[in-house]
């Protein structure tokens, strides 16, 4: 992914800090400060996908499959 998407992504829903994207995403404190990091230096994220999705899923405001009543 590149620098600018996940900046945008980060900026489209809200999250200012590396600590902001740990609670959305549920990541570790480490990685979520090596993406946050990475993007603002201009380099590529390497993301594996079902982070993505996550993205994705966090972005459109979906709960975890989990939560939904059946």
């Amino acid at each position: 992914m590149t620098a600018q998407d996940f900046l945008d992504w980060m900026d489209r829903c809200g999250l200012k800090t590396a600590r902001s994207v740990e609670d959305a995403l549920g990541t570790g404190r480490n990685a979520a400060a090596r993406y946050v990091a990475a993007a603002k230096a201009g380099k590529d994220v390497a993301l594996p996908r079902y982070m993505r999705l996550a993205m994705s899923a966090f972005a459109q405001h979906l709960k975890p499959w989990d939560e939904y009543r059946r």
